[in-house]
């Protein structure tokens, strides 16, 4: 039964906090290279600890949230956030620092999958979607926006150690909102005892669910595919479109900005339609958007209307793809919504994360390896939406 729901707002600046803190330091990483007298190497580990932090803790929040509730997992999750952004302040070395940003990718984890979780406690299966793609669209923003206020705040506090402090301020007007207005969510009849199931048995129950796994993999290679762009995307544009640093930004903006009234859309429609004639029709869309890149650079080159075309109708697909697919993971099993919630969030974050190192080894300056890549990734998301079919046509037979 619906219950009382916090602010999607709430939610959508809980679920930003750990995009935002993640893209905040790209403009600070050279400027790091140089404060630590280190090689880019070790410089890039203040980004993959970040993430390797969020992957890791994101199956055990979800777990531990279906124990104790939604409530105290968010507000000791962001006070971690804080304590670490603190560590990252004040970090006299490097590897204090790559320590710090693992315990920041630490806490940040409860934003995205307390906000799925408490959506699912609140919601119907259907009117889900609406909601989320809100936190979906305020989340894709946060990206767009960190790189920008990087650099507003590296020009301000003239250290690149001073983006930290916009972290610190981050945490703590997340945080106060957080105590003094966000609900308990967790339905208590919905509860399992705290003896049973054990951890791997809710793992498992979701491991062997069609609809789980699908709903994962839909959205693991959707973002696949964004990673396996974004990992070239700043030199492609220099190198073969000319398009220098600026109007790399304000093109990936433009994208973002897409992808956010996508998503916008996409949760209307959803209340209309359904979650999974959205989700089909986002599929659908982005296994045009995959074959044109690769049918449009094979046989026009790499120039403007063969990567923006395409780019346009991908990040519109993801608008739709993604929230749906994130709705559609936590829907069938209420009662581990949190367990659901972090498990299908790390899997999915490791899957794209897998793209964004198969983009890097195989672009050798030719583009055409990462259109092949991009396609691919469509494909399998495309399969990965008829096992969330079978799954559902299973349960309503």
């Amino acid at each position: 039964m619906p219950r009382n729901r916090p602010s999607t707002l709430l939610l959508g600046f809980a679920s930003g906090m750990s995009p935002f803190a993640m893209a905040l330091v790209v403009p600070t990483l050279e400027l790091f290279a140089q404060q630590y007298d280190a090689p880019y190497s070790k410089i890039q580990f203040i980004i993959s600890a970040y993430l390797f932090g969020l992957a890791l803790a994101q199956p055990i929040v979800g777990f531990l949230s279906d124990k104790v509730g939604r409530r105290p997992v968010m507000i000791y999750g962001i006070i971690l956030f804080l304590i670490a952004s603190f560590i990252c302040l004040k970090a006299e070395t490097l590897t204090t620092l790559i320590l710090a940003r693992f315990m920041q990718g630490l806490g940040a984890s409860v934003g995205t999958v307390m906000s799925r979780a408490i959506i699912r406690d609140t919601t119907t299966d259907n009117d889900s979607g609406k909601p989320l793609s809100r936190v979906v669209a305020i989340m894709g923003m946060a990206p767009m926006i960190a790189p920008v206020v990087g650099v507003l705040a590296l020009e301000f506090f003239g250290d690149p150690s001073g983006i930290f402090i916009v972290t610190l301020v981050l945490g703590i007007l997340i945080i106060f909102p957080v105590i003094l207005l966000l609900p308990e969510t967790l339905d208590k009849n919905l509860q399992r005892s705290r003896a049973e199931p054990l951890w791997h048995q809710k793992y498992a129950l979701l491991l062997k669910s069609k609809i789980f796994i699908g709903s994962t993999m839909v959205y693991g290679f959707t973002t696949g595919s964004f990673f396996a762009l974004l990992a070239v995307a700043s030199t492609v544009f220099a190198n073969d479109l000319g398009i220098g640093a600026r109007g790399f930004g304000i093109t990936w903006s433009c994208m973002t900005l897409l992808y956010a009234i996508s998503s916008y859309i996409g949760g209307n429609l959803s209340t209309r339609i359904g979650l999974m004639k959205v989700m089909n029709y986002g599929v659908i869309i982005n296994l045009v958007a995959g074959f044109s890149i690769y049918l449009l650079v094979s046989f026009l080159g790499t120039n403007l209307v063969s990567i923006l075309i395409p780019l346009t109708l991908m990040f519109f697909a993801h608008g739709f793809i993604v929230s749906m697919s994130l709705t559609k993971a936590v829907s069938n099993r209420p009662e581990i919504a949190g367990s659901s919630s972090g498990l299908s969030s790390s899997m999915g974050l490791v899957t794209g994360g897998l793209f964004s190192i198969l983009s890097g080894a195989l672009y050798a300056g030719q583009f055409l390896p990462i259109a092949s890549l991009v396609t691919l990734s469509t494909i399998l998301c495309g399969l990965s939406y008829l096992l969330i079919a079978s799954g559902e046509k299973e349960n309503n037979s």
